[in-house]
């Protein structure tokens, strides 16, 4: 996970880098310069993403590194096509695919056991241990401090047969309806 997190970063700050390049060469360069400096922004808004989502994926909410995986592939995708019309893209590419194999390294199995060593957070309005949003206090899975409740897998808490058996009750009540 270390490594999809360094993937991630890297590409966050070049995609960042070169959003700044394509401003600098829109105020400098001879012509139409609002394209160069929108592209800019837009390099430098995507590089932003990739650091805060990054950033909150590593904690061990698999919803982050779901929603940061969709990104750099339709940024990845998006760039392919678009880097045949401006050829200065080709460099975004690169920087993105970084970010591509950062997400690539968080399914990696070893992640997977990273993100399915615990439930995400509660709800604050479906906690009812009114221990807040936390649940508790943090974590400590392979000697990283994680966010959440338990450091058990999930078939190995008792919480876990509880939600099944609510499951099997819901199911039973659908099936006598």
């Amino acid at each position: 996970m270390t490594w999809a997190y360094r993937c991630w970063i890297a590409s966050g700050v070049l995609l960042g880098l070169l959003g700044v390049v394509y401003i600098l060469a829109g105020i400098f360069a001879d012509g139409p310069t609002l394209l160069p400096i929108g592209i800019g922004i837009i390099v430098i808004a995507v590089g932003v993403a990739y650091v805060l989502l990054g950033s909150k994926a590593y904690v061990g909410d698999a919803r982050w590194r779901s929603s940061l995986a969709a990104l750099t592939l339709v940024v990845v995708i998006m760039l392919v096509f678009l880097s045949f019309g401006d050829p200065a893209l080709a460099f975004t590419l690169l920087a993105a695919v970084i970010g591509l194999l950062g997400s690539l390294f968080a399914y990696r199995p070893e992640a997977d056991a990273w993100f399915n060593a615990g439930s995400p957070p509660e709800c604050p309005e479906k906690s009812t241990s009114g221990k807040g949003k936390s649940g508790g206090k943090g974590r400590v899975a392979n000697g990283k401090s994680r966010p959440g409740g338990n450091t058990r897998p999930a078939e190995n808490r008792s919480g876990a047969n509880g939600a099944a058996s609510a499951r099997n009750k819901q199911d039973r009540k659908r099936d006598r309806a």
